[in-house]
């Protein structure tokens, strides 16, 4: 593998800067790993070539000149295909928007065009972010880089496997309901969600507005925090969007202090971790990994959230109902696939739907009109919105006596194509949505088959700071060698 793919994120922004690497030499050498190894794994759907090289040498040439050198200067950058980029198709992975060029740029793609970041393409993901696999694109499936039999993860899996795989530094996602932090763990790379409302989510395909956002993966935190600096900020475009001041957090990403940091650090475990069926080996992995935190001085507590157990049936019923009304504007007559078929407006309607879309994005429709329902908003919906206000003050009473929130990122390893994954099997993630709370998944190990697995730490809202720096200190005394890369 080319010696230049292994230098990390945040050492490659300063080499470049430097002059000691050519931006131009960096984009040569992911644009060639693509090549050579896309094709086994599925992660990118297009690759942006020519713009990206035509990029790089106008970094160069401006670096060369003397002139100020942006955040993110000549760095490339793997995009999910649910992320708007001003003049270049977006798909959502769905023959739906196969044809559709975006009209303009998401906030996260001006902030990272700001940065003179470079996006040298398209990853793959679940059509429309519905799925935990990558198995439901309209176009391939994405396979993961440790084996290629076994799935990456959803839906942001085409991302994860990018970075893992070694092919960018770092790459976007959107994560739902885990959709980041999942592929992450399943890939042996960083996984970040932010807290809700600090990144804007204007100019991103909309799956589940009150739980979607902007997410990054990196092979290590510090790679992680550096794209997240550049992405955060209110956007009056984003009505949730939180007038957050931009704060560069590498600046606080120390190894020795993080680790110091552990003596006064109170870890919460829910005791309803226990009562889930989990791999064996995810569990001893996470059971070192708790030892390891003690051993270092922090405080492991047991604490108490009865409503955990409502968690994959809140989620299942507000994300649909979610689903069904933003599928709402793809009615085949503003942009995106049309019927050629149709004989009257319903019918237009149903058969421009029904030809371009998969089944899993249909069924959450179904599912999400039946809760809708006359009949049903007050018995499903409206009692789901209670249950979640529930599940939000017992998290918020449970952070009175912790700091942050430790379990395993998934209850299983990597599934075979084809098999299922259990319904709880990311149920700890999906907290992080439902509460509007930040989370981060870090590697902590591999299986006896080679299989990576990882951890996850949720924080506080907007506590994200204390969240890499406690995600950096793990990083440091985990069982898993970040510079170690599948071979492919």
């Amino acid at each position: 593998m080319d010696e230049i793919l292994k230098v990390k994120a945040d050492d490659l922004c300063k080499k470049i800067c430097s002059g000691e690497i050519k931006s131009l030499d960096v984009v040569k050498a992911y644009v060639a790993r693509i090549k050579r190894t896309n094709s086994k794994v599925g992660a990118f759907l297009k690759l942006n070539e020519k713009k990206s090289l035509e990029q790089a040498a106008c970094s160069d040439r401006k670096i060369e000149s003397g002139e100020k050198c942006d955040f993110l200067e000549g760095i490339p950058i793997g995009i999910k295909d649910n992320i708007m980029i001003k003049g270049e198709s977006m798909t959502s992975a769905s023959k739906y928007l196969e044809n559709y060029v975006s009209p303009y740029d998401a906030t996260v793609i001006e902030k990272l065009k700001s940065a003179s970041a470079i996006f040298i393409g398209r990853t793959n993901m679940d059509e429309f972010a519905m799925g935990g696999s990558t198995e439901t694109s309209a176009y391939l499936k994405t396979a993961n880089p440790w084996n290629v039999e076994y799935i990456a993860g959803g839906s942001s899996g085409g991302s994860a496997v990018a970075v893992s795989a070694g092919m960018v530094p770092f790459a976007l996602g959107s994560d739902t309901g885990g959709s980041v932090r999942q592929p992450a763990s399943f890939c042996g790379v960083v996984g970040y969600k932010p807290s809700y409302g600090l990144i804007s989510r204007y100019g991103v395909c909309a799956l589940a507005s009150s739980f979607d956002q902007i997410g990054t993966f990196s092979k290590d935190v510090r790679g992680s925090a550096l794209l997240a600096s550049v992405m955060i900020g209110k956007d009056y475009r984003d009505s949730v969007c939180e007038p957050i001041e931009q704060i560069n957090y590498v600046n606080y990403i120390d190894d020795d202090s993080n680790l110091k940091m552990l003596k006064n650090v109170k870890i919460g475990i829910p005791k309803q971790l226990f009562n889930y069926r989990m791999d064996t080996e995810i569990s001893e992995n996470f059971n070192k990994a708790v030892n390891k935190l003690r051993f270092l001085g922090a405080e492991i507590i047991e604490i108490d959230i009865p409503s955990y157990k409502y968690v994959p049936a809140l989620y299942k019923v507000i994300m649909c109902a979610e689903v069904s009304a933003n599928i709402a504007t793809f009615d085949g007559l503003r942009y995106g696939y049309r019927s050629q078929n149709a004989k009257n407006l319903n019918d237009e309607y149903a058969k421009s739907r029904a030809e371009s879309l998969g089944y899993e994005v249909k069924k959450r429709i179904l599912f999400g009109t039946y809760v809708l329902g006359a009949k049903n908003y007050h018995r499903c919906y409206n009692q789901a919105l209670k249950v979640r206000t529930l599940l939000i003050n017992q998290i918020t009473d449970a952070y009175r006596k912790c700091d942050f929130i430790f379990s395993p990122a998934t209850l299983q390893v990597s599934v075979k194509f084809g098999e299922t994954l259990l319904e709880e099997c990311d149920i700890f993630l999906i907290v992080a949505n439902l509460t509007g709370l930040p989370g981060i998944t870090v590697p902590s190990g591999f299986t006896n088959s080679d299989m990576p697995v990882g951890v996850h730490f949720m924080g506080s809202r907007f506590s994200d700071v204390k969240l890499f720096q406690i995600a950096n200190a793990f990083e440091k005394i985990s069982d898993f060698d970040v510079n170690k890369y599948p071979e492919l």
